[in-house]
């Protein structure tokens, strides 16, 4: 809620009290910006009058210049709207049809009369941020499943998708990233005690690990940088499938 909106919408004269309250209902909804998107039905229930007269109201109040609507879908579904008020120039002179008009459906308030000063309920329907669009990758930039895949030790990935963000890992760094992860997979250090010593995945991201001397492989006295006849040809589509993955 903006209580400089509301301070504002207060001021304003739009010349019809039902449409002054749905005016008011908005600016309760607002944020500083001036945008809110309570759906219809929610400003109906709440200033206690039909979903076809709150309609009506936002069409003159958009006529008027004190609010622009922002139409949504997603698909085939009608979203809420995201209302715009310009609400700046504080009160206004009022504007045509008079008090006493009110549209279709005006009837349909229970008890009290249009006469009685409203009650505006400050309570925010709560609603969801409009959801913006994921982002792709940028192009040439590999995806973090790729390397999770991988990675032999599926514990805390969340932490790993934000250092795999902050590295911007191109084709070439992935394959040197990959080279170094067979290495280490299959050395001493990673497999020895059930793999208990193999580092989270975001600590071996943030350390940059691919760039450390590769280890010997487990059992034996070649380092894991010469591929040995068990292990993974990187030049085969299939060479993932010599990693060894622990949990």
């Amino acid at each position: 809620m903006s209580m400089e909106l509301m301070v504002k919408a207060m001021k304003t004269k739009v010349g019809n009290p039902l449409r002054k309250l749905v005016l008011i209902k908005l600016a309760d909804n607002a944020n500083d910006m001036g945008e809110c998107w309570p759906s219809y039905q929610h400003i109906a229930d709440q200033c206690e009058i039909g979903r076809s007269t709150v309609k009506v109201h936002i069409r003159e109040l958009e006529k008027s210049g004190l609010l622009r609507r922002e139409f949504r879908r997603k698909g085939e579904l009608n979203q809420s709207n995201v209302y715009h008020l310009a609400l700046e120039g504080g009160a206004a002179p009022a504007l045509g049809g008079g008090a006493g008009y009110n549209p279709p459906g005006a009837g349909d308030n229970p008890g009290g009369g249009a006469g009685a000063a409203p009650r505006t309920s400050h309570s925010s329907e709560p609603v969801k941020e409009p959801v913006k669009p994921k982002v792709a990758d940028a192009p040439g930039l590999v995806d973090f499943d790729r390397f999770w895949v991988l990675y032999p030790r599926k514990v805390g990935k969340s932490a790993a998708e934000k250092a795999w963000a902050k590295i911007k890992v191109t084709a070439d760094l992935f394959d040197l990233m990959a080279k170094a992860l067979a290495a280490w997979t299959v050395s001493t250090d990673w497999t020895k005690d059930g793999g208990q010593y193999i580092p989270h995945a975001s600590t071996w991201l943030n350390g940059k690990r691919w760039e450390d001397e590769l280890p010997q492989a487990a059992g034996g006295s070649q380092p894991a940088t010469r591929r040995q006849s068990n292990e993974p040809d990187f030049n085969d589509s299939s060479w993932a499938e010599g990693l060894m993955v622990r949990t």
